[in-house]
């Protein structure tokens, strides 16, 4: 039931759209005129049943939009224009609601606008929706209608769009013309340079140049380039690098933009550039934005060259820097350090600390550790030295300097600081402390040397007073002995034994000089030891009659040969026997021993003496080395014969050795050489009887040169008793012309002589035919190997060294024969 008024409302609303349709087309025929009349900024929609087609063709031709609306708002009438806005058929829209088309602010309703419009007027904007959901502005003004009219409001539709895309297009334009300003601004007041550069290509497609199309006030400043604009870079340098077209012509073909530095060489300057393409893909134009930086480069450069002689600095003082930071309790490092370290240069970023302790010598890590802690707690200032031990390499010694930084609460949150390889400095401090040690120990030595001097100075003058005195006393005895013969001999065999001890101090102290300057030299053969303790006994024996003592001698029957020199290895056996006698009491007793002990012989002297104390016997062979005087019977020696004696020993590769029970139990000093074990001598004949030493050996014409009368006189006097004939000359220019006078056979010299030295006299001699044949023998007291080789290279044929011994001359004269 309830349903039939509503059925009979949609009939009624039917027919009414119906008659509707068919008014609206009748107007459109001309069968009924209809127009807007607008009075009072109201519209009304009046229909004349008249004709009135000019005012009916006017609302269909209008370029707004024109609806009549129904009291619901249902549209009565619009048209075509309306139609057309929305793209929606016109018949269809006829009963529709304006509303289904009408999009509002949420603000707004459209329900208040029909209210407003049934009774007066309203406006309000807004966007109506078509079919495809185009959503188009509008302007919507509603005015009430006659009632008489048929329908209750009639609605003007203006269409916005233009108007918009005008507002727009204004709107763009003024944003355009505000960028375009601020563009043109930004492109005059920049100081970087910009360009917009027009690629040129050649006929194979490579691009060969470019032209500045556009150029701002600090292109020139910063590309040093003057009327640019229009003109091609070849233009303005012809041989510009290829590499700056490659690059621009990459970017305009790939539009990547790229960011580069570069340099011009031609125009001496380096650019730092940023460029882009301007355009689609079809463009050949790249826009350049660059900075000089060719003293920014030039500073980097030196910056560089200045890093790298800080570092070659710091390398060559051994100095590494680090940073510590204490937050991630990292250590970054450079090169030095790492170097320092063992680390590698590369990794040596961001370690942690644990690495650089690890490194340090275990004794020294929790030195180094406590002292970082503590720092970092209340400190501002980091100085350790530690040790760092690496497998492999030696122990360096460093120093580790640092600074604390703080943040605003306090909180150490960084040190930086350098490591100092101290390692040379510490080996020099170590090198100056043990020389100053070896400095201290050679003051010490030299004291002692010095001290052992003067010992041995005021030994030496003992000596030579010890057989100067009996000399002296001899000579004035022998003047005052009447013609006695007995007395004769005692007396002047005293002085020959004095002369004897003489001559060897003055051999040993010759012997010292040659060991100093390492000049002995051993003159080996194979050596029976039998002859040379018999040589030795023989020289000794005189020595120890003179003290009253008893010597005991126990030699093997059988030969020890042995390879050495025998005058040496007879003095080491003098000077054993000779020591022995001195520190041996008056009618003591001494032992020597020959034997055979393995493949050694020992020779061993022992004596009832003084003795020496323990600590006496590893320094007794010492050169100078004496023992107290006090202690001894009145000769002490000159401290060099054991020294000597030693020395002599190691050269024939054998051992010298010294033994004593205590102070006044006697000493004993074994010699041990090493035998000749497998040597067989080869048979030996009788030798040839001497050569007489009778009154009949031959008779020389001797000249006898030396400025020392008592010397000259004495060989004088020897050589005539042994039946020569001899002349005296007092230097070497007399000698000279003594020789040229007196023709002699021999001419025996001194070297030293005032007026013509014996060197001088010998070249004299040598230079004349009439003396050619003269044998020259130098007579002097320099005894060197030097003074030797020098009298030789004079022109002497001989070489005797003072005091003349006359047996050594009897044998030189016999040689002659």
């Amino acid at each position: 039931m309830d349903n039939v008024p509503l059925q009979a409302q949609i009939d009624e609303l039917r027919r009414r759209l119906l008659e509707a349709e068919n008014t609206i087309e009748a107007i459109r025929g001309g069968e009924v005129d209809a127009f807007v009349v607008t009075e009072g900024g109201t519209q009304r929609i009046y229909t004349l049943e008249g004709a009135d087609r000019p005012y009916r063709l006017l609302v269909e031709q209008m370029q707004q939009g024109a609806v009549t609306l129904t009291d619901r708002g249902e549209i009565a009438y619009c048209n075509r224009r309306f139609s057309e806005l929305l793209n929606f058929p016109h018949h269809r829209m006829i009963g529709t609601s304006l509303a289904d088309f009408v999009v509002l602010e949420d603000s707004q309703s459209f329900t208040t606008l029909l209210d407003s419009g049934r009774t007066s007027s309203a406006q309000t904007e807004a966007e109506l929706v078509a079919s495809d959901g185009t959503r188009i502005p509008v302007i919507l003004t509603f005015n009430a209608l006659d009632p008489e009219s048929g329908v209750a409001i009639g609605v003007l539709i203006t269409d916005l769009t233009s108007q918009h895309s005008h507002e727009r297009l204004r709107e763009t334009t003024e944003q355009l013309r505000i960028n375009e300003e601020r563009y043109r601004t930004l492109f005059q007041s920049i100081d970087e340079g910009f360009c917009v550069l027009e690629m040129i290509y050649d006929e194979q497609g490579r691009c060969c140049d470019y032209r500045f199309v556009e150029v701002n006030p600090a292109f020139e400043k910063q590309s040093g380039l003057s009327n640019a604009l229009g003109r091609t870079i070849r233009e303005m340098v012809p041989d510009i690098e290829d590499d700056w077209m490659q690059i621009y012509s990459e970017v305009a073909r790939s539009g990547i933009p790229k960011r580069f530095v570069n340099v011009a060489e031609k125009l001496s300057r380096w650019f730092n550039v940023y460029a882009f393409r301007l355009g689609d893909a079809d463009s050949h134009r790249v826009a350049s934005l660059f900075t000089d930086i060719t003293k920014q480069r030039a500073a980097e450069i030196q910056l560089k060259h200045a890093r790298s002689r800080l570092e070659s600095t710091l390398h060559a003082a051994e100095i590494g820097t680090w940073e510590f930071d204490l937050i991630s309790q990292t250590v970054s490092a450079d090169a030095n350090l790492a170097r320092i370290f063992g680390l590698d240069p590369d990794d040596a970023v961001d370690r942690p600390l644990s690495t650089y302790i690890e490194k340090i010598h275990p004794d020294d890590r929790g030195t180094v550790s406590e002292t970082i802690r503590t720092t970092m707690e209340s400190g501002d200032r980091l100085e350790v030295s530690y040790r760092i031990s690496v497998l492999g390499r030696p122990v360096r010694y460093v120093v580790a300097r640092g600074r604390v930084d703080r943040d605003e609460n306090g909180r150490a949150v960084r040190m930086p600081g350098v490591v100092i390889d101290v390692t040379a400095q510490r080996l020099a401090e170590e090198s100056l402390r043990e020389s100053e040690r070896n400095l201290r120990s050679i003051a010490e030595s030299l004291e002692e040397a010095d001290r052992r001097k003067d010992q041995f100075l005021a030994t030496l003058a003992h000596e030579l007073r010890n057989p100067l005195a009996p000399i002296k006393a001899a000579a004035q005895m022998m003047q005052a002995v009447d013609e006695d013969p007995e007395q004769l001999r005692e007396l002047s065999a005293l002085v020959d034994r004095q002369a004897d001890q003489m001559v060897r101090l003055i051999d040993d102290l010759l012997d010292v000089s040659r060991i100093s300057r390492g000049k002995i030299k051993l003159r080996t053969t194979i050596v029976d030891l039998r002859d040379v303790v018999a040589v030795a006994l023989e020289s000794a024996a005189p020595f120890i009659d003179d003290s009253k003592q008893t010597l005991h001698v126990q030699t093997l029957e059988q030969a020890l040969f042995v390879n050495g020199d025998s005058a040496r290895l007879t003095q080491v056996i003098v000077n054993l026997l000779n020591n022995a006698a001195k520190y041996t009491p008056a009618a003591g007793e001494i032992w020597l021993s020959v034997e055979k002990v393995g493949d050694e012989a020992w020779i061993s002297v022992r004596d009832n003496g003084i003795g020496l104390e323990a600590s006496s016997l590893h320094k007794i062979f010492e050169m100078f080395e004496q023992v107290d005087v006090s202690k001894e019977r009145g000769q002490s020696g000159l401290g060099i014969g054991l020294s000597l004696a030693k020395t002599l020993v190691d050269l024939h590769r054998g051992t010298i050795v010294a033994e004593s029970p205590g102070v006044n139990q006697g000493c004993r000093f074994i010699v041990k050489l090493p035998l000749l074990v497998d040597y067989v001598p080869a048979d030996e004949t009788d030798p040839a009887e001497p050569a007489s030493e009778n009154g009949d050996a031959q008779k020389y014409r001797i000249l006898v040169v030396d400025d020392a009368r008592g010397i000259r006189y004495v060989l004088s006097r020897m050589l005539k008793k042994m039946g020569h004939a001899v002349v005296e000359a007092t230097d070497g220019e007399d000698g000279y012309r003594k020789a040229i006078e007196y023709s002699p056979d021999i001419v025996f010299s001194d070297i030293s002589m005032p007026n013509m030295n014996g060197h001088e006299l010998a070249q004299k001699i040598r230079q004349t035919d009439a003396l050619r044949n003269v044998r020259l023998v130098a007579l002097t007291g320099f005894g060197q190997d030097a003074d030797r080789q020098n009298a030789i290279e004079s022109g002497f044929d001989e070489h005797i060294v003072k005091p003349v011994d006359i047996k050594v001359v009897q044998r030189l004269l016999r040689s002659y024969s």
